[in-house]
């Protein structure tokens, strides 16, 4: 599944909701279903030698706005399905990014690649 809208774009192998649109705002909702999330940064942190490991994902949550001069999105990792079950949250300048989230045997991927 394929998401692109307002310089945000996301390659998923799980699918993709808009839980909420308001204005400018948008909120995308993946269920990856309790697995290991694997994140790598292709180029945002220097020092991280391979990857950052998560366990026990069940959701991911895409917070962004549509505004032009504001190309950051936060992106929330969570344990159930509200908000207040996030294990991690970091927000990202995707504008020359593209996020791929890709389901692997033992493990989810998601790789934050240039564009």
């Amino acid at each position: 599944m394929k998401y692109s809208k307002g310089g945000l774009h996301i390659d998923s192998d799980f699918e993709i909701r808009v839980v909420r649109e308001d204005d400018d705002d948008i909120d995308l909702f993946v269920p990856i279903g309790n697995r290991t999330l694997n994140l790598h940064f292709e180029d945002s942190i220097h020092a991280l030698n391979s990857r950052m490991q998560f366990s026990i994902i069940r959701n991911l949550v895409f917070r962004f706005n549509l505004n032009s001069s504001n190309n950051k999105a936060t992106i929330h990792m969570l344990n159930n399905i509200d908000l207040h079950s996030s294990v991690v949250n970091f927000e990202i300048d995707y504008s020359s990014h593209t996020i791929h989230i890709k389901d692997r045997e033992f493990f989810v991927e998601m790789k934050i690649k240039k564009q």
